[in-house]
């Protein structure tokens, strides 16, 4: 008897591993995100906020004034959320988490978020303590996930925050008629034969073969149209790129080896300000994800931060490679601040349409008294910069 009750208990929980991250009691499914009476969805990422315990009062507004115009369904965090550099204790940590979550619980907009490689540097709060202080916040609709660690001799990486948004489609629908993937990209490789950036690992990426494999067979057998935000952008921006000579006009790199955006390239609104940061483009397994995404066929986009000056839209073999600006006043930036909008077309899922509310616009346009605050801002920075180059 208790040999088949064993036989039982393995059975149930093969089928439990099997279930996806969107189970019936997971914040996500109770939000209910979906598409609204107008048949769009708008998604408003906020990428590498990367401040300290005391959030930049321009960034706060800013983030403000850009919920208030993109009037966003969704917003997503992707990474560096905090400077855990300037957080190096668990309280500071804690309240730089709070000063970010504040905002948001008033604006009242539902909020996914995923971690960077700096949100647990150098800070005794680690991800999974940082989830538990989202988790005190209404507006939080993200969960610990899929939880995933690799070790090389003495060096170890934890990936932690991997999971899913279905998006239904309409308030009294159960159908799901798009996803949204959240995706840990790590912080740092462990090996110190590649060293560098951190990537998705296998863990990760076998259970969203599973979810998307769900998604396709309560969707008739056809792949569920999505889209991705993680941090770190994939190796595969190097194979995309436009590789030039060294010095060529234009172009991001050192010594012979530079690249430039894709022939055909706005660059009004596409500009490559700093070489793309991914994982070594030697690390074979840093290139699982957007493989394994190929070949699923559902993932039309991957949205990133991390390179806070770059701004584009790359295509690859039909998976558009996108890095937004950050919107950081703490960490390094120039004029190029700013929020991605996001708007998918219940009728139209293969695509999508994007802007970019810059940060500068925002400020400028806001209340006169954070207008005149943000130009005595500018003024500072201006001579702060001439008195540098100065004594240099």
């Amino acid at each position: 008897m208790k040999k088949w009750f064993a036989f039982f208990l393995s059975c149930l929980l093969a089928v439990l591993l099997t279930v996806p991250a969107f189970c019936a009691d997971s914040p996500a499914e109770k939000a209910r995100i979906c598409f609204g009476e107008d048949g769009k969805l708008t998604i408003l990422q906020v990428a590498d906020i990367q401040d300290d315990a005391l959030l930049s009062y321009y960034c706060k507004r800013s983030i403000v004034y850009a919920v208030q115009q993109a009037q966003p369904d969704l917003i997503v965090l992707t990474g560096d959320n905090i400077s855990g550099p300037s957080c190096r204790t668990k309280w500071l940590s804690e309240k730089a988490i709070c000063q970010v979550m504040d905002v948001f619980e008033r604006l009242g907009v539902p909020v996914a978020m995923v971690f960077g490689n700096h949100d647990d540097e150098n800070t005794p709060l680690d991800k999974l303590a940082q989830i538990e202080m989202y988790e005190r916040y209404s507006c939080f609709i993200g969960c610990s996930g899929v939880v995933a660690e690799r070790t090389v001799g003495g060096e170890s990486t934890l990936n932690a925050g991997t999971y899913n948004i279905p998006v239904y489609e309409s308030a009294d629908s159960d159908k799901v008629a798009y996803n949204v993937w959240c995706i840990d990209s790590g912080n740092y490789n462990p090996d110190p034969a590649y060293g560098g950036y951190g990537y998705v690992l296998p863990e990760q990426i076998d259970w969203y073969v599973k979810t998307s494999d769900a998604l396709k067979e309560a969707n008739g057998g056809k792949p569920v149209p999505s889209i991705a935000f993680q941090h770190i952008i994939p190796p595969h921006i190097y194979r995309a790129l436009k590789s030039v000579q060294g010095g060529t006009p234009g172009s991001v790199g050192s010594g012979n080896q530079a690249f430039m955006l894709p022939d055909g390239t706005n660059p009004e609104i596409n500009w490559l300000s700093e070489p793309p940061c991914p994982p070594s483009t030697a690390c074979e397994a840093a290139y699982a994800e957007i493989d394994t995404m190929l070949r699923q066929g559902d993932v039309k986009a991957v949205f990133v931060g991390h390179d806070h000056i770059n701004n584009y839209i790359v295509p690859y073999e039909g998976i558009d490679l996108v890095c937004s600006q950050g919107c950081t006043f703490h960490s390094y930036n120039d004029h190029h601040r700013g929020f991605r909008v996001i708007t998918i077309d219940k009728d139209s899922t293969d695509t999508y349409d994007t802007y970019m509310l810059s940060s500068d616009t925002l400020l400028r346009e806001g209340s006169r008294f954070d207008a005149a605050l943000y130009s005595l801002r500018i003024l500072y920075d201006k001579a702060a910069a001439f008195f540098r180059n100065l004594f240099s």
